[in-house]
């Protein structure tokens, strides 16, 4: 769509039919249709044919009393929802049914090569939360040679590569060597394809990379019984939230494969959950716990969005549809730890630390190693030893005593 011509009551017919085109309610349809004419009649009043960042703000204030910057109630969420999605659709030519930034894109002259990269990458079958992860450091790394005054990649140099290096000094080892790895895969696909003359990839001859130099953070089974304590199993969103935190909690399980489990993952006549890990690709069988039983029948009776879908959870506020693929839970966990009071003394708190506290927990009960594995859907149990380092019980038996210094 042109920014600059498009007039806003074109542009608001254009978020109805998208609106129709996404499959929302008729209800949730008028809720939205009767914002946007809130927003028509303020626009005409004042002189505004066409949308802006500046009109958004200026509506937003002054017709619902809605400032930048503070907490909003639920319902000054959506309306400020209603008016970001007509920026969207104006600027992406569409918006996401389930509110989400838009990814940051690239600099247009970089666009046609990360597009023929990303086609490569989807031909190798790379799953598409790895190559989520690439184009995310390539986006970066093409902001920085645009600031470098670069306008055809085929003039990319060692000196424009070698200068983005001091950029990732605020990275931790971990994510650095990540960031290294993928940007050494795509200088070898500029060389490979003719793009640059020079292997631009022996830049990076080795990497080093140390996935365990830093310690997992982890919540002992008082803290994590404290959590799941705080939260009100009489409210709505609690039950949802309830569950959550038990997959996490009792089973280990991953962010995305809660977002992904569905409800023939359930086998009742088994009493197991049965499904494919989404960061594996591997399958995994856990036995039910009558606690897990009992909270998922509290759900589905009490607080589920009567929605035919067939993943367990979805959004509890229209559209009622599955959490988007960036959501990992961060904001239920951290809620429950701030109520629970629980001191975080530099320890990462969401939900990947309730995974590593799964691990712990088991390894402090003397559980094998084997079964661990199993557990937590480790392909091996080489990958599950990492938690050895947190098992300080165990640690305190081979510790070696510090000789009396005379």
């Amino acid at each position: 769509m042109d920014h600059t011509t498009i007039l806003l009551t074109e542009l608001v017919n254009n978020a109805k039919t998208h609106l129709d085109l996404l499959g929302y309610t008729e209800g949730t349809k008028k809720q939205y249709i009767l914002k946007w004419n809130h927003f028509l009649m303020y626009a005409a009043q004042n002189g505004y044919a066409h949308y802006s960042k500046a009109l958004k703000n200026e509506f937003l204030e002054k017709y619902y009393r809605i400032k930048a910057g503070k907490k909003l109630s639920e319902s000054q969420v959506f309306k400020v929802r209603t008016i970001t999605v007509l920026g969207e659709l104006l600027e992406h030519n569409f918006f996401n049914k389930c509110h989400q930034r838009c990814g940051k894109q690239p600099p247009q002259q970089f666009l046609n090569i990360l597009d023929k990269y990303e086609k490569l990458q989807q031909e190798k079958k790379l799953s598409p939360r790895t190559i989520r992860g690439k184009k995310i450091v390539l986006v970066r790394f093409f902001y920085h040679l645009e600031k470098q005054g670069l306008t055809d990649i085929k003039n990319l140099t060692s000196n424009e590569v070698l200068s983005y290096l001091p950029t990732l000094e605020k990275f931790r080892n971990n994510t650095k060597s990540g960031v290294l790895f993928s940007l050494r895969n795509f200088l070898l696909f500029l060389y490979s394809e003719g793009y640059i003359t020079e292997p631009l990839n022996d830049l990076f001859p080795v990497i080093f990379s140390n996935k365990f130099d830093r310690l997992p953070s982890y919540y002992s089974t008082n803290e994590v019984n404290n959590l799941l304590c705080q939260v009100d199993r009489d409210s709505t969103v609690g039950r949802r939230d309830y569950l959550i935190l038990l997959l996490a909690v009792q089973f280990g399980l991953r962010a995305g494969d809660i977002r992904q489990l569905k409800f023939q993952n359930i086998k009742w006549s088994r009493n197991t959950i049965e499904f494919i890990q989404q960061k594996t690709n591997a399958p995994i069988q856990l036995p039910l716990t009558d606690e897990f039983k009992y909270a998922v029948a509290d759900y589905m009776k009490n607080s589920r969005p009567e929605v035919d879908d067939p993943h367990i959870f979805v959004r509890h506020r229209a559209p009622f549809q599955p959490f988007g693929e960036s959501n990992s839970f961060h904001h239920i966990v951290n809620k429950y730890i701030k109520l629970a009071d629980i001191e975080l003394n530099g320890r990462r708190h969401g939900l990947h630390s309730m995974r590593h506290s799964t691990a712990s927990n088991l390894l402090q009960n003397n559980t094998p190693y084997p079964v661990i594995t199993g557990i937590l859907g480790h392909k091996n149990s080489a990958t599950t030893k990492c938690y050895l380092r947190i098992d300080i019980q165990q640690l305190r038996t081979v510790a070696l005593e510090v000789p009396d210094e005379k």
